[in-house]
């Protein structure tokens, strides 16, 4: 192809401008490559510097600014009041059993290359509007095989809520059963269960993956839905096992009087979330 010759007085006006912005960073090496990354860059140095705050920011990317490595590599890092807001965020949201990066998960990387996973991108943005005369936010069920993000998506959730101020407590429910056996008869044991009681948003992930008991069942697990259906308090659950199979795993022994324990808890769960199979999505290794 052909190369395109600009006219020698647009070519002269080119090397002005490189020139100008080269005497802004005499440590970098600007060039006609570069040289509109740099000139963005010290634009936005410039409004962080009369910046008040994030309502009045300039800058391409609210809260962010361009920056630059001694490679002359560029990205963008957040400023204070973007920092401030982040961890206000991230104070909304409690997790146990999970690892810290798990915070990290952003609706902008959510993939939504599934029918599952655009329903659950249509639920996050529409949180909050309470349509078809609904009286509170249903959550979501997640269930399918292993590594299909459900536990991602839970926390790509709770970090979309804690922008509207929704505080969340997501939760590795295996290790939660752990826990409060381990607590019982202590101060810690009743702190857990009106965590999971009173907080506005609770996410069981892996239920179904514990070791079901009666205690756990009876005394817990169905308490604590029962509680939230009562106060109108979204719940979210991620779980390998399809509502079926969950209701089995629940019923334990598989007696009437557990499979109608069973029953009862799925029935609540119904009437606080909505089911979403996620088998339709690719494996992630993450």
């Amino acid at each position: 192809m052909e190369k395109i010759k600009l006219p020698a007085a647009d070519l002269e006006q080119v090397d002005k401008f490189v020139t100008s912005v080269q005497e802004l960073f005499p440590k970098h090496n600007v060039n006609i490559n570069n040289v509109n990354d740099f000139a963005l860059m010290y634009e936005e140095r410039r409004h962080c510097a009369r910046c008040k705050g994030l309502d009045y920011c300039k800058n391409n990317e609210k809260g962010y600014c361009l920056t630059v490595n001694e490679f002359d590599e560029f990205s963008i890092e957040e400023c204070k009041y973007q920092r401030v807001e982040r961890q206000k965020r991230n104070s909304l949201i409690k997790t146990l059993y999970l690892p810290d990066g798990i915070l990290d998960a952003k609706l902008e990387s959510f993939d939504t290359n599934s029918e599952s996973r655009k329903k659950i991108f249509a639920h996050i943005t529409e949180y909050g509007l309470k349509k078809n005369g609904e009286s509170f936010d249903k959550g979501l069920l997640l269930y399918g095989s292993f590594s299909r993000g459900k536990t991602y998506a839970l926390a790509v959730i709770a970090n979309e809520l804690s922008k509207r101020n929704v505080p969340s407590l997501l939760i590795y429910f295996p290790d939660l059963v752990l826990d409060l056996k381990g607590a019982i008869g202590t101060n810690r044991f009743e702190e857990l269960i009106n965590m999971l009681k009173d907080i506005e948003v609770l996410m069981l992930d892996d239920l179904g993956s514990e070791n079901m008991t009666p205690w756990l069942r009876d005394e817990i697990l169905g308490p604590i839905i029962n509680y939230r259906m009562m106060a109108k308090k979204p719940i979210y659950v991620s779980s390998n096992l399809a509502p079926s199979d969950l209701e089995d795993h629940l019923a334990i022994d598989g007696t009437p009087q557990s499979k109608l324990k069973a029953g009862r808890i799925i029935s609540r769960l119904r009437s606080l979330l909505k089911i979403l199979d996620m088998d339709d999505s690719k494996i992630y290794n993450r």
